[in-house]
């Protein structure tokens, strides 16, 4: 679950939603925890394939967070966006669920991010624009889960939505 499953408490529908589960390396997922997603300047470990763990170096949040690859961060920026609009009308009650949905979800229903994250998010989005695979693997989930992620199929939504520029 790249939306960590403690951040919802485990509930349905969303610890079956497809769109935020995303295969991973067993070892590296225990590594991620359940710590939000950030930037880090000096991890405190780093995998084969060049995820860190780490103290966060964005502004606003300093404590540990999970650093993707480059080429997973729009991905993970997408699903996050996702998330957000998918379950709107639950999301606000999630940031007293841990410590670390607290640092990451505001308690609102919309922005529902804190400012660094949201900023985080958008910076992701932008830098890592949606790819083929990225639509693949949303084609294969609606063919599996009868609906689509928004933001993939129209990346300007971000813009409209959330802020920041409209992605390349």
């Amino acid at each position: 679950h790249s939306f960590p499953k403690s951040w919802f408490n485990d509930a349905s529908p969303m610890v079956t939603d497809i769109f935020h589960i995303v295969p991973t390396d067993g070892y590296v997922n225990g590594q991620r925890s359940n710590y939000p997603f950030g930037e880090v300047n000096n991890p405190s470990w780093t995998s084969l394939n060049g995820s860190k763990k780490g103290n966060n170096s964005t502004s606003g949040y300093s404590v540990t967070v999970f650093e993707p690859r480059d080429e997973y961060k729009g991905d993970f920026a997408r699903i996050y966006f996702y998330m957000a609009t998918r379950y709107e009308n639950v999301i606000a009650n999630w940031d007293n669920n841990s410590s670390e949905a607290d640092a990451a979800l505001n308690g609102t229903t919309y922005p529902c991010y804190e400012t660094w994250y949201l900023n985080l998010l958008l910076a992701w989005n932008q830098s890592d624009p949606v790819s083929t695979k990225e639509i693949d693997r949303k084609n294969a989930i609606y063919n599996i889960q009868d609906n689509r992620n928004p933001y993939v199929d129209h990346p300007e939504y971000v813009a409209l939505v959330w802020g920041g520029n409209a992605a390349p």
